[in-house]
């Protein structure tokens, strides 16, 4: 359901979303699409957030990926972040913080 409400919080602002809640799934997604920003939960069943996150930095090593978490002040933050996710996203969020998000790691170079 989060996913599901990310995207559509995103869309309302015109960009095009791709959601998919298995992690397995949205690696061959990126595999054949390019895409600017990428969300992923930390905690997802089968691969994680992190691996996902390492996966996709396999395939490009500059892409945009933003952990989303309950669990802020955990070590999965830390973790996420290693991984090589730019920034996270705790949950519940706002469309602002969603917007800010993408705004900041669409910056970085």
């Amino acid at each position: 359901m989060v996913a599901e409400v990310l995207g559509k919080l995103m869309e309302v602002d015109g960009h095009t979303v791709t959601v998919t809640l298995e992690a397995e799934k949205a690696l061959e997604i990126y595999q054949k699409e390019k895409f600017d920003v990428v969300f992923t939960d930390i905690s997802m069943p089968g691969m994680n957030g992190m691996d996902l996150t390492r996966r996709i930095l396999e395939l490009e090593k500059n892409a945009r990926i933003v952990g989303v978490t309950g669990h802020v002040g955990t070590q999965e933050v830390e973790k996420i972040l290693n991984a090589g996710a730019k920034t996270f996203l705790k949950k519940p969020f706002t469309k602002k913080e969603i917007d800010c998000k993408i705004k900041e790691v669409l910056q970085i170079d």
